[in-house]
């Protein structure tokens, strides 16, 4: 190594083979990724080895510039020992952040199908969002055991290569011109990348463009301009892509006209009981008997779908009874749904409750945003369940000590089934079960067990609803008390290749129960299709509304013969899902969308064509383009 490059970086001779290693440490880990990949052809082969071996180095680049400039800024030390040691030290911890980056990214593909996006940016830094995943010490020590394992082998490496110099034999491979060709071959496998991705995505072939969604950060050229002046011709392919962005419009339109209500209205008290990850097929008389029998004597919607696969949008749609897509608006402008406007207006004694928090998701500037901050209660202190526990205790002390000069809202939001879907023995119901949830060691293989936990989880729930039903038993409030039983979300166990939920749209991540108790109202099962955004509209003639339900909801009140959902939108972050009995999809927001959309059944069976679902739905979809920014202006 001659004197002018020790100076401008010391320490090259034990780097250099260092970053070799490294790069292959990256590939291996990008060869993850690519095995994710279940469609293939020629040209997605080629796309896919030159996105691996390019984008490998670039995952290393910001950790070569952040140590050439700790290298630049200390070069007045000459080759002083410690220099050497900063720089060395510097490609060591940079490159171990890399490496640890990626396989955390990894670790959340291969969970839950997605890379870190800005949902798992919020939920890392909102109060309360850490928490709501449901870590427990067993997957944290395993975690972090890891990490200082990966910190040891990076260590170690650099530490071979610095006192066995002759392991630096296989840096021989950047001598002279080989660095600068190996250099010219990633620069040229980066750009047939780019350019062929964006002639694949001009002519909508969506097998490389799926696939090169597994790639974390990857970034393919746009060409359509290009390609089409050269008289480059796309396939033609009937489709609306939606705009779905609510976020975007500066003030809200909601609701749409003054609401207007009888005066001789009735005051219904309200228990809202809102259940973290309740799936629609825990409802049976052997897993929640006492639930079982409260449906028996409501209004038992069976075949009822969130309004998104994540408890934002879930627990949004059900008391705002619009689209998920709004969030953002509605949480920028600190505005509350007209639900709870009714009830304010009308004097009503609130008592809030959440297991988890408030402001995770932020509820507190949403739903309750209105609501006196004293009513608003949060326990996300030890195991799920015995949050549960102490919580109902409060819920039914309120019930029962309500003021009965004016009525009463009672919300609780149960953790019981959140994972890692914690219980007592006392629960147990199935006696093969997960003893713990440990994301850092779960597999395909563990759905069945994961499951028989989560099962008893919601046994305990059963246990916790009994309590609540039974306050409203000894204060004979039946008659006057309005009762919304619901999940949020569903949740999977690897029935569709996922675990938990916020990943998909499958049937197991957004099917929930959903059971009403109106006083008066004759027992009875709904067969037909129901949705979250019904259930304001299906309230609002008990608190003397009389506007029509367009004015405030994108729902229908499916207690009116005259209305029926033939179809529902599910949404989340950033994208909104078309879901009916006979289809299922992905709406496109934008040319990617556009080109790797998929269709299956309502069961999320493939279908071959969207051809089908486009041309029996023009006129559904086009309503459906409008009510995504009804209420925003």
């Amino acid at each position: 190594m001659d004197k002018q490059k020790k100076l401008w970086f010391p320490g090259w001779d034990a780097i250099a083979p260092y970053l070799m290693v490294v790069y292959v440490l990256m590939l291996a880990v990008v060869g993850f990724f690519v095995s994710r990949v279940t469609e293939w052809n020629g040209i997605t082969v080629a796309i896919m080895a030159a996105a691996a071996l390019s984008y490998s180095f670039l995952y290393m680049v910001p950790g070569l510039l952040l140590t050439a400039l700790v290298s630049v800024a200390t070069v007045k030390a000459g080759e002083a020992a410690w220099r050497r040691r900063l720089v060395t030290g510097c490609a060591v911890g940079t490159m171990f952040l890399s490496h640890l980056l990626l396989l955390m990214d990894a670790g959340l593909y291969h969970g839950f199908g997605f890379h870190f996006n800005f949902l798992v940016w919020n939920l890392l830094t909102t109060p309360g969002g850490f928490a709501s995943m449901g870590l427990r010490a067993g997957t944290i020590l395993t975690l972090v055991g890891g990490i200082v394992l990966l910190l040891l082998v990076h260590a170690g490496i650099m530490a071979a290569f610095v006192w066995l110099p002759k392991l630096r034999v296989i840096a021989a491979v950047l001598k002279s011109w080989r660095k600068y060709a190996l250099g010219g071959l990633c620069l040229v496998c980066l750009l047939f990348s780019m350019f062929a991705y964006g002639y694949e995505h001009y002519m909508l072939r969506s097998t490389p463009l799926v696939a090169t969604a597994t790639i974390p950060l990857f970034q393919g050229a746009t060409m359509s301009r290009f390609l089409s002046g050269l008289g480059v011709r796309p396939p033609n392919r009937e489709v609306m892509q939606v705009k779905a962005n609510a976020g975007k419009y500066k003030n809200l339109n909601y609701p749409a006209h003054p609401i207007e209500r009888s005066a001789d209205r009735p005051k219904y008290n309200v228990v809202w009981l809102a259940c973290e990850s309740w799936r629609a097929d825990m409802l049976t008389p052997e897993i929640m008997p006492n639930a079982s029998k409260f449906a028996e004597k409501s209004v038992n919607f069976k075949n009822n779908y969130s309004g998104g696969n994540g408890t934002r949008q879930g627990i949004f749609t059900m008391f705002y009874s619009i689209y998920g897509n709004y969030w953002d608006s509605f949480l920028k402008s600190r505005r509350g749904p007209v639900f709870i406007d009714w009830l304010i207006e009308d004097n009503y004694n609130f008592k809030c409750i959440t297991s988890a928090k408030f402001s995770y998701p932020e509820f507190d500037q949403t739903v309750f945003c209105r609501v006196p901050s004293e009513a608003l209660h949060s326990d996300d202190h030890g195991p799920t369940y015995t949050r549960d526990q102490r919580n109902v205790k409060l819920l039914t002390e309120f019930i029962r000590n309500a003021d009965r000069s004016r009525p009463f809202m009672a919300f609780m939001f149960f953790e019981s089934p959140h994972a890692p879907y914690e219980f007592p023995e006392e629960a147990v119901i199935r006696k093969e079960y997960a003893q713990e949830l440990n994301y850092a060691k779960v597999s395909s293989g563990d759905g069945t067990m994961i499951k028989n936990r989560y099962i008893n989880s919601n046994h305990h729930l059963d246990m916790r609803l009994a309590e609540v039903f039974k306050a409203l038993d000894d204060g004979n409030l039946w008659e006057n008390t309005i009762v919304v039983l619901v999940g949020d979300h569903g949740e999977e166990f690897y029935e569709k290749g996922r675990l938990g939920h916020n990943s998909t749209f499958v049937q197991e991540q957004v099917r929930t129960p959903l059971v009403i108790h109106i006083p008066g109202m004759k027992p009875q099962v709904y067969t037909g299709m129901s949705s979250h955004l019904d259930v304001v509209p299906i309230l609002a003639p008990y608190f003397g509304v009389t506007n029509p339900i367009a004015d405030y909801s994108l729902g229908y009140n499916l207690l009116d013969p005259a209305q029926k959902r033939t179809y529902t939108i599910i949404a989340n972050w950033s994208q909104v899902f078309y879901a009916s009995p006979k289809y299922k999809t992905l709406l496109p927001s934008n040319s990617i969308a556009f080109a790797t959309q998929k269709l299956t059944d309502g069961n999320d069976n493939p279908l071959p064509s969207l051809d089908p679902f486009y041309n029996e739905n023009k006129a559904e979809l086009f309503q459906i383009q409008r009510d995504l920014t009804r209420f925003v202006k």
